[in-house]
């Protein structure tokens, strides 16, 4: 009788994506994403609906950014720009994202949410790689974000965000007493405000020079402090002290899942921070506390990582042609994927025939936690 039942189950699975194929073919996209909801409900492990759902997804997506696009080619109006800019986000289209920010800003030069996305764009980037240049950006466009709306709290967290991270004392107390000011009652405002305090004496004399601050980063290739303690974002990207064992688990799980064969994170340094399954992983780390770098004997995939990160990854960002993202490479051996990760690299190999997209995500995923793009 059971092997009955499966004969009819996999029939109604049939006649369920048919059904949804057809109303995605004729373009009712949501009575497609309806039936694929309910369909999951009985059927929870068909990927062929999973696959479906995300190309109806991808189409709506589509649609509503050549809608935006019309409308801000049309009339320009700031509304557009941020929609647009919020989509182009979801979507993981960062690319885009950035030139349509530029655009806004050129287009919008006395809007303060065109400089405060822009500086928070280009914040983003300088605590991915460090690079004084991005700091610098961050900071004109929040400093100028704040002079078109003085009473506006974002840009003056993030600003204090920055000069915390590089050590500039002296601004970072005048963004906590400008914060102060326009705080009120709020007690959120007041704790960020007490931990951007917290251990930093108010410095006496001139004020730093945050353009040497932040070349010292740059070259010293690290943080003089996290500001996560205050800022409900983490900044420092792959290799801070909690990541070794977080890595080392979530690695873990994509070879025991069967979705790797190999994998490995490098941090910004080149070191290993954690890896598993190949002849020569490194193993998990120990404890709760603080998480060491696990060296193991190099292997292949730990050497093409690092070599990636040095070469190719600081080219596309010396070169100016973007944000690198991943580099996929496939062989008689199957497919080996290299994944950006906050400042360092995720790698891992997989047998022919594995698709290198679905395995990048999946390192993305355990590379960045909840941050990470959705895997399917």
């Amino acid at each position: 009788m059971g092997s009955f039942r499966d004969l009819f189950a996999n029939k109604s699975l049939d006649a369920l994506v048919e059904r949804a194929r057809k109303r995605f073919q004729a373009g009712e996209l949501e009575a497609t994403l309806d039936l694929i909801e309910r369909g999951l409900e009985r059927f929870p492990d068909a990927v062929v609906l999973r696959d479906l759902g995300h190309q109806t997804r991808r189409a709506q997506a589509r649609a509503a950014i050549q809608a935006l696009m019309a409308r801000v080619d049309q009339g320009g109006d700031a509304a557009a720009f941020e929609e647009l800019i919020a989509l182009y986000r979801d979507v993981g289209m960062p690319e885009e994202m950035l030139r349509l920010t530029e655009r806004y800003v050129r287009e919008h030069p006395e809007s303060e949410a065109a400089h405060l996305l822009r500086g928070e764009h280009a914040l983003d980037a300088f605590f991915d790689d460090l690079r004084t240049r991005d700091g610098r950006l961050a900071v004109d466009h929040l400093v100028r974000a704040a002079l078109l709306s003085p009473d506006s709290v974002k840009p003056r967290l993030l600003l204090a965000e920055i000069y915390n991270a590089i050590g500039a004392d002296r601004a970072l107390h005048g963004q906590a007493d400008a914060l102060e000011r326009l705080s009120g009652d709020d007690d959120v405002l007041a704790s960020a405000i007490a931990g951007m305090r917290e251990g930093v004496p108010a410095p006496a004399g001139r004020p730093e020079a945050v353009d040497a601050l932040l070349a010292r980063v740059e070259v010293s290739g690290t943080l003089v402090r996290d500001p996560s303690a205050w800022s409900a974002r983490r900044r420092r990207g792959m290799g801070a002290e909690q990541d070794g064992e977080r890595l080392a688990v979530a690695l873990e799980k994509v070879v025991a899942e069967g979705h790797a064969l190999e994998t490995v994170a490098i941090d910004r340094s080149g070191a290993v921070l954690a890896a598993s399954g190949g002849p020569d992983a490194a193993a998990p780390v120990e404890g709760g506390g603080d998480a060491t770098p696990v060296e193991a004997e190099p292997t292949a995939l730990a050497d093409i990582a690092r070599a990636v990160a040095r070469t190719v990854k600081a080219q596309v960002r010396e070169l100016e042609l973007g944000r690198f993202r991943r580099c996929v490479i496939e062989g008689p051996f199957g497919v080996m994927v290299v994944e950006d990760a906050n400042g360092g690299v995720v790698a891992a190999t997989g047998r022919r025939g594995t698709d290198a997209t679905r395995l990048a995500d999946r390192l993305s995923v355990a590379a960045d936690g909840n941050r990470g793009r959705r895997a399917s």
